[in-house]
């Protein structure tokens, strides 16, 4: 370690020693580039108003219905509703609703669990949480790039000392011959 050596410069030279696989860490992480834009509150509020727009038109549809047909008592909401075009439509969006709130839920919890797994604090939104690894990744590329353009800068300095050191040897092998 010197003062210009980091814990990222030095995890990355260990990395580049033991496992260069690791180093493709960005290819991994792709998605996560996408994730860092999703707004769950803002998700979780367009399922609700999705909902709560089916249920409107699945009334509207019913109201026109029972103007329409005398009710029964033994026909379910979701027979009469099949009755109509528009009733067909808010019984397959509804459905369609569910199983997307289903899938966030499931999302949600899972990125609580991710959450706990970091050992970050439960508040934090996705978008925080998403930009702060991939600040890191593009970071970990970062210092894999000055890590290699320095290795390169060192190598090319010893060939040019090597060549120069060359040179001097046979200009001093040429003073003693003549």
């Amino acid at each position: 370690f010197d003062r210009r050596t980091s814990v990222l410069h030095y995890l990355v030279s260990i990395v580049l020693k033991n496992d260069e696989d690791v180093l493709k860490l960005s290819e991994d992480f792709i998605p996560l580039k996408a994730a860092e834009r999703v707004a769950m509150d803002m998700l979780s509020q367009q399922l609700k108003e999705m909902s709560r727009g089916i249920e409107s038109v699945k009334d509207i549809v019913m109201r026109n219905l029972l103007e329409t047909v005398a009710p029964d008592d033994e026909i379910l909401e979701e027979e009469l509703l099949a009755i109509t075009a528009m009733g067909r439509f808010s019984l397959s969006a509804a459905s369609k609703i569910r199983s997307l709130s289903n899938e966030f839920d499931n999302a949600r919890d899972n990125f609580a669990n991710l959450l706990q797994f970091f050992g970050e604090d439960q508040s934090m939104t996705p978008e925080a949480f998403f930009s702060t690894i991939n600040t890191f990744v593009s970071m970990f590329d970062q210092t894999h790039k000055d890590l290699i353009r320095k290795q390169e800068a060192k190598e090319r300095k010893t060939r040019i000392d090597e060549k120069r050191k060359l040179r001097e040897q046979e200009t001093a092998a040429k003073k003693i011959n003549f």
